[in-house]
């Protein structure tokens, strides 16, 4: 598959048949979509809320939320480049309130 393989400190070059490239990011592209569908499956079990849909619930605005995840009072799971809240977090500070 890999012709020559080159590196030094700070570069790496490699030499491979387009069809063999290919096949890496293929590869890739499945291994990207398993990980999204594992992420889906655990928002769908934890019960995750987005920060649209958290705002909604503590009556806030996404400013606030943001604010409060920055903050630490609230701790967010970033999956996709969007934060997700746990349910029972959010249950347990709507209690403490």
């Amino acid at each position: 598959m890999i012709k020559t393989l080159n590196f030094d400190d700070s570069n790496l070059s490699i030499t491979m048949k387009m069809a063999d490239l290919k096949a890496v990011f293929l590869w890739w592209e499945d291994e990207w979509a398993k990980k999204l569908a594992e992420a889906d499956k655990v928002k769908e079990k934890q019960e995750w809320y987005n920060s649209k849909e958290t705002a909604k619930i503590f009556k806030k605005s996404i400013s606030t939320i943001n604010r409060w995840k920055h903050s630490g009072y609230l701790t967010a799971r970033t999956i996709g480049g969007m934060d997700y809240y746990s349910k029972r977090e959010i249950e347990l500070k709507l209690g403490a309130a």
